[in-house]
């Protein structure tokens, strides 16, 4: 009889119980199960889907009036500091070393050549972690960017048009070149390469009279390296081309 009250009203019960939490919650539970009697803890812990050690507590609880403090901040999945205490100071004294500050001083952010999937290379080759240790490279990218971090594509570098030698070294040119400029046995060559260009019908950005058709990508294989060597005392060129496939 009791069986079939709760039948009648467990829509009821469940709807109310679910809106409490923690301790009232248990304890609800808990007087549900004692006053439907023997069988009453496996029924409500099926209907109410909760577990029996859960309507234990309650009844716990309900005996001795006092609550259990329910512990939440120790819940869920530690943090990665908390489980390798070393990995923060780790990943800094890889990448500091390989670091730089923003050259406009815009911002306080360190940028770093190395990738994530560097990083974990490295420490477990110079760190001794295993790949079991770490965390994923989604977690350790996080990492690295709340210290400070970020990942900049490397810039190539600018040749320096001059130097503080660079007038010294022309001065001392011009007079070798005077000195010598006479003597038949002394011969003046100027010599330069160019970068490699791409061999095939690719546009190089310039202008015709005439309607020319380029190809509509330039990933060729071939490649050509212009080297010249200018003799001055005589204005004769030789060009020299290497090819690279």
């Amino acid at each position: 009889m009791i069986q079939n009250f709760f039948e009648n009203i467990k829509d009821i019960l469940k709807e109310s119980i679910h809106k409490l939490t923690g301790s009232d919650k248990r304890i609800a539970l808990a007087e549900t199960a004692e006053a439907i009697g023997k069988g009453g803890q496996s029924l409500v812990a099926k209907e109410f889907h909760v577990s029996r050690d859960t309507i234990r507590k309650g009844r716990c609880e309900l005996k001795t009036g006092i609550p259990f403090e329910d512990a939440f901040h120790a819940r869920g999945r530690k943090k990665v500091e908390e489980r390798l205490p070393n990995l923060i100071q780790d990943i800094k004294a890889i990448v500091d070393g390989q670091s730089q500050t923003d050259p406009s001083f815009n911002t306080t952010k360190l940028f770093t050549r190395l990738t994530v999937a560097e990083i974990r290379k490295q420490l477990i080759e110079l760190k001794g972690y295993t790949e079991e240790d770490l965390p994923t490279n989604q977690t350790l990218n996080t990492k690295i960017n709340e210290q400070g971090y970020q990942l900049k594509k490397v810039k190539k570098v600018k040749p320096l048009k001059k130097i503080e030698e660079t007038d010294a070294i022309f001065d001392n040119l011009h007079q070798v070149h005077y000195e010598n400029q006479s003597k038949s046995n002394v011969v003046r060559l100027s010599i330069d390469t160019k970068d490699r260009v791409k061999i095939g019908p690719f546009s190089r950005g310039g202008k015709s009279r005439a309607t020319i058709e380029a190809a509509d990508h330039d990933f060729g294989n071939d490649h050509l390296t212009p080297f010249g060597i200018l003799d001055v005392t005589n204005d004769h060129l030789e060009l020299t081309f290497t090819e690279t496939m």
